[in-house]
């Protein structure tokens, strides 16, 4: 049998327009990164995703071991 494929398009929150969850998680990533990517702002639709990136970015960063231009790589 074959299915369709699901097709589920998401529109990019607006910081400015944000509000409850993904307000709190966009506001923690522009004071993290100084603007809100357009990754970010597609993310924020579900706010734990963005959230845990966050975190795990964050820990990366500090914790690595790597430099910064290695970080990049």
């Amino acid at each position: 049998m074959s299915r369709a494929p699901y097709i589920h398009q998401l529109n990019a929150i607006d910081p400015a327009n944000a509000e409850g969850p993904a307000k709190a998680v966009l506001d923690s990533a522009l004071k993290q990164v100084g603007f809100i990517p357009n990754m970010y702002a597609n993310m924020a639709n579900a706010p734990a995703v963005l959230s845990t990136y966050l975190h795990g970015y964050a820990l990366f960063r500090s914790e690595s071991g790597l430099t910064p231009t290695e970080q990049e790589v």
